[in-house]
């Protein structure tokens, strides 16, 4: 019988409990939200509202709602900083990661190491590996051109207005 724990990539947290989930676990479920509705051409605040508030953890709720409130503002700044990439051609699954590790920095309610070093771990357990590399730079520039000491913000998306736990 092999006990070993299963890697990264063979956890679910699509059955874990809402209640139980890591930070960790609820920026996996969030990434997998953004990009079931990126494949889906839908709002994320749709797979939201029909997974229930029993099952969707309420960070990767804080999460996905501020991602959505911001998304076009994110996505023009993931297209500025990866200029050697056309945004259309990069892989929907990196996208998803770091318009996530974007929102978080600008929302400023965690350490910017936490939330490049977990993007990085996002993008080595649903990406190719040179897309760590990728992430962190991309990353890197947010942090140091809008969390330097007086660095002029030209985006600093407001908190999710909490439209879908109303709905919930």
């Amino acid at each position: 019988m092999n006990s070993a724990r299963p890697s990264k990539s063979q956890r679910s947290t699509k059955g874990s409990s809402a209640s139980s989930m890591t930070r960790h676990q609820a920026r996996e479920r969030a990434v997998s939200i953004l990009y079931e509705a990126k494949i889906k051409a839908i709002s994320p605040l749709e797979i939201v509202i029909a997974e229930g508030p029993n099952v969707v953890d309420p960070l990767t709720v804080y999460l996905v709602e501020g991602v959505a409130a911001a998304t076009e503002d994110i996505d023009e700044m993931i297209a500025r900083l990866s200029s050697s990439w056309e945004f259309d051609r990069l892989a929907v699954v990196n996208v998803c990661i770091l318009e996530l590790a974007i929102f978080e920095l600008l929302d400023a309610r965690n350490n910017p190491a936490v939330i490049i070093n977990e993007a990085v771990e996002l993008a080595k357990t649903f990406s190719e590996p040179s897309s760590a590399r990728f992430v962190n730079g991309v990353l890197s520039s947010i942090k140091n051109e809008y969390l330097a000491p007086n660095a002029a913000r030209d985006v600093s998306p407001e908190p999710p207005t909490g439209a879908v736990e109303t709905q919930l």
